[in-house]
């Protein structure tokens, strides 16, 4: 028997790279489940801190954009069926935002995210984030790439 999800955190890249796949996954799973979607951007802290500091213009534009990248897949969301749906945007950590904050603020059941990490190079010297998510969740994470799918139960 498939498991009952009552509110779902996604969380998606809104100003670079694409994470169709874990929305899309997040969509179908809040559909079947009749579950609240919660739309999360999580601007990382530290690569955006010079910006912020140098060209604060530069980064209110920044945040904008994200903010209009977020309704457009709150409004995906909302066309695919589902009722209760929000878009969140935070600034800091994505992984401890994600795994702490938002996911405690919003008494979620599952994160669902996309695969990161960059090169093999990169996550040797920097760390894969959705691993760090995975292994600091106090809920059920569902980790999307590609075409495949890993789920850690917590």
């Amino acid at each position: 028997m498939m498991k009952q999800y009552q509110r779902i955190l996604v969380g998606v890249e809104a100003l670079e790279g694409v994470t169709h796949n874990a929305f899309e996954e997040a969509c179908s799973i809040a559909k079947a489940n009749d579950a609240a979607l919660i739309i999360a951007f999580v601007m990382d802290k530290n690569g955006y801190a010079m910006l912020e500091r140098t060209d604060p213009r530069g980064f209110a534009q920044l945040k904008n954009e994200a903010v209009t990248k977020l309704k457009e897949y709150e409004e995906e969301a909302v066309k695919q069926g589902i009722t209760d749906v929000q878009a969140v945007l935070e600034v800091g950590a994505p992984a401890k935002m994600l795994v702490q904050d938002l996911c405690q603020k919003h008494k979620t059941d599952l994160i669902i995210i996309g695969q990161t990490g960059g090169t093999k190079i990169d996550q040797l010297l920097l760390g894969n984030k959705s691993k760090k998510i995975q292994k600091k969740s106090a809920c059920e994470v569902k980790v999307v790439s590609g075409n495949t799918t890993s789920t850690v139960h917590v």
